[in-house]
C-alpha cells in the first residue's frame, strides 16, 4: 500500500506564523503509513505539489493548482480559508479544512481583556504611567470614565467555536449576550438571545460593546461602515478580531474621531503591518494589537495535534473535523 503523501508548506516572514519543521517531521512517526515532505523553500514545494495526496498549509495557488494532479485534501492552519480558496479550487472535488477550534480560549480572553481594560481605564492608566501623570481625577471624571461590564449588552456577531467561548465568558461577568448569525438557533445558548443578520441594526443600537470573530466572506466584507457605525451608542465600543475586511476603517476613523463612538479594540487591519503614518496609532480610545488574539500556550503543538487526528480519519477513510463550505467561505 502506498503511503499517503503530505506536503507542508506553512511559511510567513514573521517567524510565529510558520510551523516549526521539526514539529512536521514528527508527523510521520504520529501517524504510520503517511510520508511528510517539508521542503526548503517554495520552488522545492510546487515542484513536490504533483506528488503530493494531501497539503498542509498555504502552497496551492491558481497558478499550480492544475498540476496537483493527485491532491484530495488542503488544511489550512489558520482559522480562516480565504488564503487556500479560490475560485478555481472552489469548483474542484478537493476537500478543505481549517483549524476552527484552535484559537478559540486565547481569542475570548483577549476580547474580555481589552474589554476590562477599557472599562477599567487601564489604557489611560498605562498613557499616564509613561508620562509620570498622577491622575485618579481624570479617569474618574473625564467620559467615558469607569464603568463595569456587568449589566451591559455584549453584541456578538459570528458564534462559532469562538464566539461561543466569549459569549460563556461575558455572561459569567454578568453581560447580556445577544449573537447575530447566518442560521440562528432555537435555543440561544451560550448567549442569551441569537438573531439572525437582518437584526444586525438592532443589535448595534443595543450593545454597549460590539465584538466581531465574523470570518471575511462576500457577505460580510465591509458589514461595519458608516451607516452601521452611526446606529451604535456614543459609549459603545467596537472589537475587531475577525478580519480588517469586517470593518471600514475610513468610517472607523471619522466615527472615532468625532466621539460617534467611544472607543475601538483593533487586531486585525486592513493592511498588516499597520502602517507606521495610520492615524490609529495616536488615537487615545483606541487599543492596538498587532493579529496577536488567536495565540495561546502551545499554538503550534496544539494546530498539529489538530491536523494529526484528521490525518489518522483521512486514512482511516473517516469523516474529517473541520471541512470547510467552499462555497460559503467558512
Amino acid at each position: 500500500m502506498n503511503p499517503v503523501r503530505v506536503l507542508e508548506w506553512v511559511r510567513h516572514p514573521l517567524e510565529i506564523w510558520s510551523l516549526p519543521r521539526e514539529l512536521a517531521a514528527e508527523l510521520s512517526h504520529a501517524v504510520p503509513g503517511s510520508e511528510v515532505w517539508s521542503p526548503a523553500t517554495r520552488e522545492e514545494a510546487e515542484a513536490l505539489l504533483p506528488d503530493a495526496d494531501v497539503v498542509l498549509g498555504f502552497v496551492v495557488r491558481p497558478h499550480n493548482l492544475e498540476r496537483a494532479k493527485q491532491l484530495k485534501w488542503v488544511h489550512s492552519t489558520a482559522a480562516s480559508a480565504t488564503h487556500v480558496l479560490f475560485p478555481a479550487l472552489v469548483e474542484t472535488d478537493i476537500v478543505v479544512t481549517n483549524a476552527r477550534g484552535l484559537h478559540a480560549d486565547a481569542m475570548a480572553e483577549h476580547a474580555l481583556g481589552v474589554m476590562l481594560a477599557f472599562v477599567r481605564n487601564l489604557h489611560r492608566s498605562r498613557d499616564d504611567q509613561h508620562a509620570r501623570r498622577w491622575s485618579p481625577e481624570t479617569l474618574w471624571r473625564d467620559a467615558p470614565g469607569i464603568g463595569s461590564l456587568a449589566g451591559s449588552t455584549l453584541g456578538l456577531v459570528g458564534l462559532g467555536q469562538v464566539g461561543g467561548a466569549i459569549a460563556a465568558r461575558a455572561r459569567a461577568l454578568g453581560m447580556h449576550v445577544i449573537a447575530v448569525r447566518r442560521h440562528p438557533r432555537h435555543s440561544p445558548e451560550p448567549a442569551h438571545e441569537q438573531w439572525p443578520f437582518s437584526r444586525l441594526g438592532e443589535m448595534l443600537e443595543a450593545a454597549d460593546w460590539v465584538v466581531l470573530v465574523a470570518p471575511h466572506t462576500r457577505e460580510t466584507e465591509r458589514m461595519i461602515g458608516a451607516p452601521e457605525l452611526a446606529r451604535m451608542k456614543p459609549g459603545a465600543r467596537l472589537v475587531n478580531l475577525g478580519r480588517g475586511a469586517l470593518v471600514d476603517e475610513a468610517a472607523l476613523y471619522v466615527a472615532l474621531r468625532g466621539g460617534a463612538i467611544a472607543g475601538a479594540a483593533l487586531d486585525v487591519f486592513d493592511e498588516e503591518p499597520l502602517p507606521p503614518e495610520h492615524p490609529f496609532w495616536s488615537m487615545k480610545e483606541v487599543i492596538l494589537t498587532p493579529h496577536t488574539s488567536g495565540l495561546g500556550p502551545r499554538y503550534w503543538e496544539r494546530a498539529m495535534e489538530q491536523f494529526t487526528d484528521n490525518l489518522r480519519r483521512y486514512m482511516a477513510g473517516e469523516p474529517l473535523r473541520n471541512v470547510v463550505d467552499k462555497r460559503a467561505g467558512y
